[in-house]
């Protein structure tokens, strides 16, 4: 009998995927009838007539408890069929056992499921990689696992890696992931998609369970060769990926997966099915996803997977420059972004994600040799870009729209001929990347960060503080791209992203900024501008956010690196200095920032003027003395001989250490301290 349900499964499946691909568990009344009359191509003596199958089809759906026409209706028809009539020689059971082999095995031999197992083994290191960011993305859309999974199925026990509340991804779930990833034509991609049977068909070939009425759902690692499948699938009759290995082939389909997800998660995320339709709340919240959901998970997974995914692309692939005048989209939008940083961190540093006129004119009309352009054009371009912006502004994306507008002034041939990537790839190619100089440099700081880092560790629970008071709620649009969803040690949620104008106070409070009038001692405005940008991990993009607080710690290090220090021949001095230099200047910024808050109390009273006792700065107060106090318990290690390389280290100067363990210090440092 097993050998029967194994024909009848392959054939149940075949026409479900070719004729109900949205339902492949499930047939139809009229794919019922066109399997009997049609695909198996019974005799005229034996078929029913259409109206006996479709009687037959709806008793037997009306009997089923989900009230529809499941693999088990599905046999129980085949027997009735096969025992129409009455034999002396075979028995019933025989009479169905030569019936499926005679009429179903031609058909049950068309479908054969392919084995992905090398393909899988090949791809050991790849999944290793995406685990991490495909879970969170699977975790998103996958479910609880039924009673009838645990129970009956045995599938879907507990672990470690998943949470139980979303282990199984059911045929519902897993066409919404196709549609997000861009494999499904619901999103209007129809012309690159997977049809619908493609899709169903690697779901049903994945899943490991057959000859049930109900197959369940996907766990992760099922879910992993569905789309390993949907790769085979995509590259299909691509002539280019003939003779490319199976490798090649996810990076290509995930390559296409990535494209879709800066629209399409904000847009899944603000248009859920979860929303408020009544109560108190009817309308506040219409359209928008109820928060309790994991939204969170779903954009960090995401911005992850695309990480990879470029990754992959830059590691398997050697883009040159030259060939055939193409250039890869990725590496060209990061210079791009490069040109974009450094014009406006060095001409605009207090408001660098803006680029004005002034900049752009600069930009375009000093190229040698001269392009020909007018200084009028780029204006009314710049004016025409920014107007698209809520507010008014030249931001990145403006910016990239800007200079296509330019390559179509510039090169009106190549424009009129309708190939406007043409024109701004001659634009790019020949005037902008070829000047080294347009070029913002990112100061790298592995090497220096791994040297300070233990250093570091001792000033992390005050700079915590003192980065919190500063720091703020992180905005809908940073959430949207992934960024402060889950909060990291010791980090308030509601304090978690210092942005750039945040960071600004800091720095005049620090004394890193020529904002406090000290601008002898301080770093420029173009200096922390690079450091800042230098440090988050959030690039091309019109809003950067805010920094986490790590990056925050990053963009201390590249601080130091960067001030001017005499006598400063490590990263770990150079960061001593930096350290000291702001601690000097906290006692003093202080109580200014206290008293001179934009929270006021009241103009009468003991407390006039000050700010409101609500306000956190009792964590900048705090803050600011657990900095002197780890400063000066380093300022002890150093003397006491702890720390060879210090700017504290005393112990060999002319007159022994004092009895508090400062050594010589001079009056300056005392007071410091």
């Amino acid at each position: 009998m097993d050998e029967i349900k194994e024909v009848l499964w392959s054939c149940f499946v075949t026409s479900n995927i070719k004729r109900n691909p949205n339902d492949p568990e499930c047939m139809r009344n009229r794919d019922f009838v066109e399997i009997i009359s049609k695909d198996i191509k019974l005799p005229t003596a034996l078929c029913p007539m259409r109206a006996d199958l479709e009687v037959m089809h709806t008793f037997e759906a009306a009997e089923h408890p989900k009230k529809k026409f499941y693999f088990s209706c599905f046999i129980k028809c085949i027997i009735k069929i096969a025992t129409r009539k009455k034999s002396t020689t075979k028995t019933p059971q025989q009479q169905v056992e030569f019936f499926v082999k005679k009429y179903f095995n031609p058909l049950a031999e068309k479908r054969k499921v392919r084995n992905v197992e090398d393909e899988l083994f090949i791809l050991e290191p790849m999944t290793q990689k995406f685990t991490h960011s495909l879970k969170e993305c699977f975790m998103f859309f996958a479910t609880i696992a039924s009673d009838y999974e645990k129970n009956n199925l045995k599938r879907h026990g507990p672990r470690d890696d998943i949470n139980a509340m979303t282990q199984s991804l059911h045929f519902g779930e897993w066409s919404s992931l196709c549609s997000l990833f861009n494999l499904s034509s619901s999103i209007g991609a129809a012309i690159k998609a997977l049809s619908p049977g493609q899709l169903a068909c690697a779901f049903m070939d994945s899943v490991k369970v057959n000859k049930v009425d109900s197959v369940g759902g996907l766990d992760f690692e099922e879910f992993w060769e569905a789309l390993i499948r949907c790769s085979i699938f995509f590259n299909r009759g691509d002539e280019s990926m003939e003779d490319a290995g199976i490798k090649e082939k996810v990076v290509k389909t995930f390559a296409h997966m990535s494209n879709n997800l800066e629209t399409a998660v904000p847009r899944l995320l603000k248009l859920g099915n979860v929303t408020e339709k009544s109560g108190v709340m009817a309308g506040l919240t219409s359209g928008g996803r109820d928060a309790s959901t994991a939204g969170g998970m779903l954009q960090s997974g995401t911005k992850e997977f695309t990480k990879l995914v470029w990754a992959e692309l830059r590691s398997n692939v050697e883009v040159v420059a030259e060939k055939e005048g193409a250039f890869d989209v990725q590496m060209i939008r990061e210079k791009v972004w490069s040109i974009f940083v450094k014009c406006n961190i060095s001409n605009n540093p207090r408001d660098w994600s803006n680029m004005r006129k002034r900049e752009l004119v600069l930009l375009i009309r000093g190229r040698k040799p001269a392009l020909r352009i007018m200084e009028a054009d780029i204006n009314v371009i710049h004016q025409q870009e920014a107007g698209r912006n809520k507010g008014r502004r030249l931001e990145f994306s403006q910016f990239q729209a800007a200079l296509k507008s330019i390559a179509k002034k510039c090169f009106p041939k190549e424009a009129k001929k309708g190939e406007e990537e043409a024109a701004l790839t001659k634009l790019l190619k020949d005037y902008l990347l070829k000047d080294e100089d347009l070029l913002h440099a990112k100061l790298l700081i592995d090497d220096e960060a791994k040297e300070v880092l233990v250093f570091l560790k001792n000033f992390e629970p005050a700079m915590k503080k003192i980065f919190q008071f500063f720091a703020t709620n992180a905005t809908d649009e940073e959430k949207a791209m992934g960024r402060h969803t889950h909060c990291e040690d010791g980090i308030n949620q509601q304090t978690c992203s210092m942005k750039w104008g945040n960071f600004l106070d800091f720095a005049s409070a620090s004394n890193l900024s020529s904002g406090t009038g000290s601008a002898l001692t301080a770093l420029s405005l173009t200096e922390l501008a690079g450091a800042f940008v230098d440090s988050i991990d959030n690039q091309m993009t019109d809003d950067v956010g805010g920094l986490y607080f790590s990056e925050f710690l990053n963009v201390i290090i590249r601080c130091a690196l960067v001030f001017k220090f005499e006598e400063a021949n490590t990263p770990k001095v150079k960061l001593e200095k930096l350290l000291l230099h702001m601690n000097n200047n906290f006692q003093t910024a202080v109580p200014k920032i206290i008293n001179s808050g934009n929270e006021r109390v009241g103009t009468g009273g003991q407390t006039a003027g000050g700010r409101a006792l609500s306000t956190s700065h009792g964590l900048l107060i705090r803050g600011t003395r657990e900095f002197n106090t780890a400063l000066h318990q380093h300022v002890k290690v150093a003397n006491s001989g702890g720390a060879q390389e210090s700017i504290f280290n005393f112990t060999d100067s002319v007159g022994a250490e004092d009895d508090d363990g400062l050594g010589e210090l001079t009056a300056g440092l005392r007071m410091g301290l």
